[in-house]
């Protein structure tokens, strides 16, 4: 039982270590992203790529035309677009982020408007219209098992009252 109760201090010890330590590089990362002004992988790889493209640059420039030149340059040309997919596929994802925000923020207008619609509704200080009365007079009639087909059915409520 010592054993067990041992184990599971250890352990929690342990866990409360790695969330420790979670916590302290999600605060050092955060930090990077403000310093980097975006996320720093992005940041990274824009940085590589200028590398790339200048050491590209200065080795093209030792070479004379011929298939060893053709050979560098062919495989410059499929790295690039190994980028240019990369950025594309970042772009999109941004732009996709950016919809489903949007989307969201929609969400969120519409809830609010229709909160606030069914607020004034509840409102018990507004008269009732005349839909809404013989609506209450139905439904009464209808748990004391009273036919309401006598009932007339209404007018157009007046303006100012409840719908």
């Amino acid at each position: 039982m010592n054993d067990l109760l041992e184990h599971q201090t250890v352990k929690n010890a342990k866990f409360a270590e790695l969330k420790t330590l979670l916590a302290e590089m999600k605060a050092e990362t955060e930090e990077l992203a403000r310093a980097a002004g975006g996320a720093i992988a992005d940041v990274a790889a824009d940085w590589l790529a200028a590398q790339y493209l200048h050491s590209l640059r200065r080795h093209l420039a030792t070479l004379p035309e011929g298939p060893e030149r053709v050979k560098l340059l062919r495989q410059s040309v499929c790295d690039v677009t190994a980028l240019q997919r990369a950025s594309h596929s970042a772009a999109r994802l941004k732009l996709e982020r950016e919809r489903l925000e949007l989307e969201q923020q929609k969400h969120r207008d519409a809830l609010a408007a229709a909160q606030q619609a069914v607020q004034k509704l509840r409102d018990p200080k507004l008269p009732l219209s005349d839909e809404d009365r013989l609506a209450i007079v139905a439904k009464v009639d209808e748990i004391f098992g009273i036919s309401s087909n006598d009932h007339p059915k209404p007018a157009s409520s007046p303006e100012g009252e409840r719908k």
